[in-house]
């Protein structure tokens, strides 16, 4: 995401917190077209200097517009080349550009009245009077490009409102097929039974390590036992913890929930068998996976969070085929 110079985690938060939300793939919270935006200093004589870079249409870009990205174009030269860099910005101020010649054609310009019902409301949800919200704000930013980055917010808004929503239409099959991609690789839920066998309390070392080993022993006789005896009855007869007296029952348990070596027993036991004895500081642990379900939520509770991916997906998608189309028929100049 291009970020301007000086624009802050709380600047961030500050503008997520609005009513507005920018169309996907458009970053939220660019710089301001002003005089404010920094520019670099003449390599050769050091006085700031300015120049046009692009024209679109009848506007223009400058280079000050460009190098009010400087960290994030910075950040792209360690992976690639600046110029690469340099121009991906000036596209993306293209694009502002073409999308704020658009909602000027169809008269969506923001209201003032529009900036400050946005501003009650970032107030509002951010626990902060108007003045204290301004107070922050201004440590970062003047008050007037703040109102212009709310005004480039709301702009954007209203273009994907009323020109790109109007072009998407989800179908239940593109529902259908998210709900697949969501679901396939979904952790299953396992339905765990278990027997415990404590340790032996002992303070003659030689004792309890004899002792160990008929708890062991009594763990794989366990065992050969659940091969034709019900895993719930079982544990009713020799479980030393709290499964005996809910018929074995230890809990429903995605990959992952249980710690250790549990986990590990669960992952490599069958569905319906019993797994391998457990060892913990406590004691052992045998494990029946008595059944395994798919863990995701069916498709009509999963539906609002599809149709919402579906269409970031498909406004992300339109916006582009917007933008590309809006190029080729716009007058437009790279001079950089």
């Amino acid at each position: 995401m291009l970020r301007p110079t000086g624009m802050t985690v709380l600047l961030a938060l500050l503008l997520s917190g609005s009513a507005w939300a920018a169309p996907t793939a458009i970053a939220p919270a660019q710089a301001p077209i002003s005089a404010e935006l920094p520019v670099r200093p003449s390599p050769t004589d050091g006085v700031l200097a300015d120049r046009v870079v692009a024209t679109v249409n009848d506007d223009v870009i400058l280079l000050s517009e460009v190098y009010a990205f400087d960290t994030y174009i910075e950040e792209q030269a360690q992976s690639g080349t600046r110029a690469a860099a340099e121009r991906e910005v000036v596209d993306r101020i293209l694009q502002q550009r073409l999308i704020g010649q658009e909602v000027a054609r169809m008269h969506l310009e923001v209201t003032d009245a529009e900036i400050d019902r946005n501003i009650d409301d970032i107030s509002q949800r951010n626990g902060l009077e108007r003045e204290q919200l301004r107070a922050e704000v201004e440590k970062e930013m003047t008050w007037t490009a703040y109102r212009a980055e709310l005004a480039k917010g709301l702009q954007e808004m209203k273009f994907a409102q009323s020109v790109l929503r109007p072009r998407i239409n989800i179908t239940e099959d593109e529902l259908k097929d998210a709900f697949i991609r969501t679901t396939q690789d979904a952790p299953k839920v396992a339905r765990v039974q278990a027997i415990f066998l404590s340790w032996p309390v002992s303070t003659d070392e030689a004792a309890k390590a004899v002792a160990a080993q008929a708890v062991r022993a009594k763990a794989q006789a366990i065992i050969t036992e659940a091969a034709t005896a019900d895993f719930g009855a079982l544990s009713k007869k020799y479980d030393e913890g709290p499964f005996g007296a809910q018929n074995g029952e230890m809990g429903k348990f995605k990959e992952g929930e249980l710690v250790g070596g549990l986990d590990a027993a669960m992952r490599a036991t069958a569905t319906g068998a019993v797994s391998a004895p457990v060892e913990t500081p406590q004691g052992i642990f045998l494990l029946k996976v008595a059944e395994r379900t798919a863990g995701a939520t069916d498709f009509e509770t999963l539906r609002p969070k599809l149709e919402e991916a579906v269409f970031e997906s498909r406004m992300a998608d339109e916006e582009l085929r917007w933008f590309e189309q809006a190029k080729r028929q716009a007058a437009i100049r790279i001079l950089l």
